[in-house]
Parts: structure tokens; sequence; C-alpha cells
């Protein structure tokens, strides 16, 4: 299941320091309460239905919490759930890695920063305890995700993982094949957001499956310096007009973002285009 992030908020990493308008204060925190974990699996059906077959249970996100696991919450002033991040703290390559599971917030709180809060909190309590690595997946056709954790979380993305989570009867994934992102970043420092001059300038070669009038295409060659790959724009737009359209991008995607990774390209973030209504990563060679 991906970490649903998709919140915008300016970087906070004091845990529980609330930069909401004094109308709205949320603090957060890691759950205590069996009535708090249970709210947790409430929010979890409301974000990806009764029918997912990954609802992580309240008995679960429990003990986790107590062997070293991340469960927390973004509360209201009244102490209802806003949203919460949930983690799982093991070995990878040797060292102690905290994999960020699940990020839900409630509809009506989408959009205030919530989300971004809650990674901020995460990545600094888990400094705190001294698990310097941090590891999350995304899907890398959902743009908002993407911009969040690409230029305001500064994440680096390390592998491109096909039909990771399987088949999924949520209605968050349209019926598409759970290809993810695996995204990393240190806990040792805030991430350091890319800026406009870490970004190729000019137009750049693109890779699509539904090339407009004015694009330069790109064609697979390993020589360029810095590539575009499209995504779609709002893919829940796009998967209820066309769930036929919605696949075709997953499959161009998942191609192109193989052949970018096979050639020693990184990317570096994901630029917008508002008045055409488009999105693109850009991906450039590492050497660059």
């Amino acid at each position: 299941m991906p970490d649903d992030s998709r919140h915008r908020l300016a970087p906070d990493p004091r845990p529980g320091h609330s930069t909401e308008s004094d109308a709205a204060p949320i603090r957060l925190r890691p759950l205590a309460a069996v009535e708090e974990y249970l709210a947790c699996v409430a929010l979890q059906i409301e974000t990806w239905g009764e029918q997912s077959a990954d609802i992580v249970p309240a008995s679960v996100m429990q003990v986790a919490s107590r062997i070293g696991g991340l469960a927390v919450g973004a509360f209201a002033e009244d102490g209802s759930l806003m949203g919460f991040v949930f983690g799982l703290t093991g070995l990878r390559d040797g060292e102690l890695a905290h994999w960020s599971h699940m990020l839900a917030v409630q509809r009506d709180a989408r959009g205030s920063g919530i989300g971004r809060r809650l990674k901020e909190y995460q990545r600094a309590e888990l400094a705190r305890r001294g698990i310097g690595q941090l590891y999350w997946t995304f899907d890398p056709l959902q743009a908002r995700n993407a911009h969040l954790n690409l230029n305001r979380l500064g994440v680096r993305v390390l592998e491109y993982v096909v039909n990771m989570y399987g088949s999924s009867a949520s209605p968050l994934h349209h019926g598409l094949a759970t290809d993810r992102l695996i995204v990393w970043c240190s806990t040792a420092a805030p991430p350091v957001e890319p800026t406009s001059s870490s970004m190729p300038a000019g137009p750049l070669p693109i890779l699509t499956p539904f090339p407009r009038p004015g694009d330069v295409l790109h064609g697979e060659t390993a020589t360029a310096a810095a590539v575009l790959i499209e995504v779609p724009g709002d893919l829940e737009e796009v998967a209820s007009r066309s769930p036929a359209a919605a696949a075709e991008w997953r499959a161009a995607t998942r191609k192109h973002f193989q052949w970018a990774l096979r050639h020693g390209f990184a990317v570096t973030g994901l630029r917008r285009d508002p008045v055409a209504t488009r999105a693109f990563y850009v991906v450039a060679r590492e050497s660059t």
C-alpha cells in the first residue's frame, strides 16, 4: 500500500509544534490509546475503501509501536484524528532503517499541510531515536504525491518496482498494477528541496504516451543530459474518464522509468505546467 503523502507545508521538524492558524490548531504526537488506533483503521477504510485487503489492524499498529515502529497522529483541538503516519523499523543492508508504510489525512483536511507535517515529525522522531535511514513508496502516476516527495521533502528515488503490492480492489488504485517508486531520505538533516537552478533549463525532450503539438520527443537514447517523463496531471480524472488511458499511462511510465534508471539517470524533481495541466518528472544523468 502506498505511503499516500500529498500535502505541503513549510518544514518544521520540531515534534508537536503547530504551524496551523490559531483558529484550527493541530497537534502531532504518537498514538497512545486504543481508540486512537481504531480511529486510524477507520481513516484507512475511508481512504482506501472497505474492500482493500491491506488495512492494518489496530492490534498490529499497537504491537509494532512497542518494538520500534512509529504511529503518529495529527489531532484537532477536540481530539479527533485528522491524519496519521505509520511505519516499521528494521534492518536494511545491515543498518537500522524505518519503512514508512502508510499515511492518510481526513478528506476535509487534505491540502492543509497535515501530510507534510506528519512526514517532518516522523523524520525528526526517527533521528532522535538514532535511526538514520527512512524509506517509503508512492505511485509514480500520482503527480501530487511526486511534487510533495521530490520538490518539498527532497527524497531520492532508488528503484522502480513493477506491481509491488499485487492486484488491489481499492478504488484509490483504479484497477491498475501497483507499480511504485521506492524513495529514501536521511533523517540526519532536513531534506534539501530542489531549487529552480538545480532543474535543467529550457525545453527538454519528452517521453510520453500522448505527445502534443510542439513536444520535442525523445527516442530513448542514453546520450541526452536530461529528459522529461510525463505522467497525468490528475490520475483520478484520467481514470474516471478512460480506464484504458490510465492503463496506457501505467505501461508507458513503467517503460520510461525502467529505461531511465537502467541508463544511469536520476530523478531530480517534478515539473508542472498548470496552464497545459501537464506534469513531468525531470530525470538527469547522474554525472551532470
